[in-house]
């Protein structure tokens, strides 16, 4: 009971410090104008998505999808990243474990010329500062976290990679985070329609170039952000470089049913790297044995898979290179 309340009060202290350094927003621009007309559009036409008969994993994104359509067409976009249902499935806003990770940034040697712009923050979405460092905000430091980690691993660099698969991009901060690492590449951002539409948003606010998905087949570089899965399959099938393609998804394949897992994992196989965190056990799926048998398919692979010690019950992280010749 004293530790519950500890967290309360240490949670309210974090809350106060961040408002210090908040700033309201300006008024609208004309693009964001037209961002936010094309934002509500999209949304318009997305159906109220259904709930019954489907597991408890999936139920509770469509859940997600259906709040984040209703705060959308009801509310101001340009503070997504204050409403409920962003706070709860992609933010880390007042999070105790971004304390250590801030730390283990600082102290990497380039955390000067490096890391400072990478995790710079902008003002999309009237994120909140973080207290410690009010350049970033928590989401970008823990994202930062993850990529130092799977560098620190790999010895991979964001440059060095040609196409990235996201698996649920959040409202794209990590894809944002690459780009700042100079990523060139092409990355694509699976996701359901309403979070696709988000991503969008965000990016093309960011100044981050989206493409339908005809371009995108052309294209050297850009971000397509995709719900469909048949069509994923052929982008990977055929409008990508394999060999030289990044895997990502920190806590979203392991909260999907076992079956969508199965259709996105094979097609992946002869990826470069993979970035992967997950909880041990999520609803009715024991996480820690299907990546197991997982890693058991990819032997071409070199594997890393550990406890994050400073964040609670029991995550991890999965980190794979494919082994070279």
């Amino acid at each position: 009971m004293l530790l519950k309340k500890f967290k309360k009060f240490k949670r309210a202290v974090y809350k106060l410090l961040s408002t210090i350094y908040d700033k309201p927003l300006d008024p609208p621009t004309n693009k964001e104008k037209d961002l936010l007309g094309e934002l509500r559009a999209a949304y318009h036409e997305f159906p109220s998505l259904k709930r019954t008969d489907c597991p408890p994993s999936e139920k509770n994104w469509l859940e997600n999808a259906n709040r984040l359509r209703e705060l959308v067409l009801n509310d101001d976009p340009r503070e997504f990243l204050r409403w409920d249902v962003i706070l709860k499935t992609m933010v880390a806003t007042y999070a105790s474990y971004i304390g250590p990770e801030l730390k283990y940034l600082k102290s990497l040697p380039d955390w000067s010329n490096r890391w400072t712009e990478a995790i710079k923050e902008s003002s999309v979405g009237h994120p909140v500062p973080h207290w410690r460092y009010p350049d970033s905000s928590a989401t970008l430091i823990h994202h930062a976290y993850h990529w130092a980690q799977f560098e620190e691993k790999t010895a991979i660099r964001a440059h060095d990679i040609k196409c990235v698969l996201e698996f649920g991009g959040g409202y794209g901060s990590m894809c944002r985070l690459l780009h700042n690492l100079g990523f060139a590449g092409k990355y694509v951002l699976f996701d359901l329609p309403a979070f696709s539409a988000l991503q969008k948003f965000f990016l093309k606010s960011i100044g981050i170039t989206v493409l339908p998905i005809d371009a995108f087949e052309m294209a050297r570089s850009g971000v397509l952000c995709i719900s469909d899965l048949e069509k994923l399959k052929a982008v990977l099938s055929g409008h990508i470089e394999v060999s030289n393609s990044l895997f990502i998804a920190t806590w979203s394949i392991s909260e999907v049913p076992i079956s969508l897992r199965n259709a996105i994992l094979p097609p992946i196989s002869p990826f470069k790297g993979f970035l992967i965190a997950y909880q041990s056990q999520f609803r009715e799926v024991n996480n820690i044995d299907f990546f197991r048998n997982w890693r058991e398919t990819q032997k071409d692979s070199e594997w890393h898979d550990w406890r994050i010690e400073h964040i609670p019950n029991h995550n991890r992280y999965l980190v794979g290179k494919r082994k070279t010749n």
